[in-house]
């Protein structure tokens, strides 16, 4: 192999050189430089694509019997094989076994991973990475201009639909490995809120249907915003996301082992919040958790806004200035005061008994608002979270249902599956919660696993 790096080497000087000097001539200008760049970065490919098959070829085993999962494996043949690596497309000769009337066995594969659509690790990485951001016809033009790596549309979709799908099945086993690689939360972490929400994505034969979405946020000191009010430096997010299902058994599941894994490591000085929007089985799934009914629980402050203003509208007719006026100031007072949302409901109650309301449309509007700020008062002290340096919204989680799901998943004309939805979601979460190398590291352990001995 030494005399094989030798003579590639060579080769590459010689190649720099000549392109080099080629741009020596021509001078400087865009076209000269965008010649030089790319005739460089082919030359580093084609150089790459020697190396690695050279490398894969000096790995491969070759002997008469192997021993594999507990069994004997003989020897078949030695036979070329293309795979794809970060280089290109690569051809190398490498063994092949079997045992009597079983598949087919190529220690090199196994050894190495290669077990997406040959592609190597890396190639099978970068191709799942860029499937979390992009569609498969997307990926496939932005390899073909841009990477030496070139899979097929076809072969996009099935890597990380697999790579996915793994993280799925043993979605506890690469949970733990996260968890272990990714260590406690930051050290200045002085709050940490838990949110779920829902939003819905089109699900094949089936139309629109909630899918989940969750966030565990850490925060650290308190810091002025651009509107000059203070709230907590958000120090990072961890997402979680779960395809529509019945009554939300698995996101629960992946939900309690994100709030484990959190909550162990925490400090008592450390203080935790639940934050959502006013559902009663996200609020019923809180107050039954044993780690976090104790939590302070709020309801999004952006929502009962909006219940405010729907009732400011209903009361003395929509986007009047008197429904304007009373709107900024009950608003302000549930934000700022004690007791703000005790204040609105008597306000409400009062102009509903005394305003001559006849509309059976502006009532119920009315009714909608006094039930939900009824039934979600207790989680409506705003001015004491605020003291307390507790965020008061949910936007995290909100934005979440945007950035995890629908930016991925609304797409026009876009229709799932829930299997195949969920294997994008898993990648989608990995990077959103910046966790894809922790992710990517437990992946190459779970697949390194099955080794073949000779």
């Amino acid at each position: 192999m030494k005399a094989i790096i030798e003579q590639a080497l060579g080769q590459l000087k010689g190649r720099v050189e000549q392109i080099a000097g080629e741009f020596e001539r021509a001078g400087l200008s865009p076209r000269s430089l965008s010649d030089f760049e790319h005739e460089l970065h082919g030359s580093l490919g084609e150089f790459g694509r020697r190396i690695e098959t050279a490398v894969l070829e000096k790995a491969d085993i070759e002997t008469d019997v192997i021993e594999h999962g507990g069994a004997r494996q003989y020897f078949k043949y030695k036979g070329p094989q293309e795979y794809q690596c970060l280089f290109g497309k690569i051809e190398v000769r490498r063994s092949v076994y079997q045992a009597n009337g079983e598949r087919t066995l190529c220690p090199l594969e196994v050894n190495a991973g290669i077990l997406h659509h040959h592609l190597t690790p890396p190639a099978a990485e970068f191709v799942s990475y860029s499937t979390a951001h992009m569609v498969p016809a997307e990926v496939a033009e932005f390899c073909r201009r841009w990477q030496y790596l070139n899979p097929s549309e076809t072969v996009i979709k099935h890597v990380a639909a697999e790579v996915g799908e793994m993280s799925e099945l043993v979605a506890d086993l690469y949970q733990e490995k996260i968890h272990e690689k990714e260590g406690p939360p930051p050290e200045e972490t002085s709050v940490v809120t838990i949110s779920r929400d829902g939003t819905c994505v089109n699900i094949r034969e089936e139309g629109w249907r909630e899918a989940q979405s969750g966030a565990i946020s850490f925060y650290g000191e308190m810091v002025q915003d651009e509107d000059g009010e203070e709230q907590r430096e958000r120090l990072g997010s961890v997402y979680l996301g779960q395809m529509p299902e019945e009554k939300t058994p698995t996101f629960d599941e992946k939900f309690d082992r994100e709030v484990e894994g959190v909550t162990k490591t925490l400090s008592r000085r450390t203080l935790l919040a639940c934050i959502a929007d006013g559902s009663l089985s996200i609020w019923k799934y809180f107050e039954n958790h044993p780690k976090l009914k104790n939590a302070v629980h709020i309801n999004d402050f952006w929502h009962a806004a909006q219940y405010l203003s729907d009732a400011a509208d209903a009361l003395f007719g929509r986007g009047t200035a008197q429904a304007k006026r009373w709107f900024k100031k009950y608003r302000h007072i549930l934000k700022t005061q004690d007791g703000g949302v005790d204040q609105a409901l008597r306000s409400i109650r009062y102009y509903r008994r005394n305003l001559n309301i006849r509309s059976d449309t502006r009532l119920e509007e009315i009714r909608k608002a006094l039930r939900y700020l009824t039934r979600n008062r207790e989680r409506m002290h705003y001015a004491e979270y605020r003291r307390r340096g507790l965020p008061i919204g949910s936007g995290v989680v909100e934005a979440a249902c945007k950035t995890l799901v629908g930016h991925r998943f609304k797409r026009a004309g876009m229709r799932w599956s829930i299997e195949g939805g969920q294997n994008i979601l898993n990648l989608r979460a990995a990077l959103l919660s910046k966790r894809w190398d922790f992710f990517w590291e437990s992946h190459r352990e779970v697949i390194g696993a099955d080794r073949v001995a000779a």
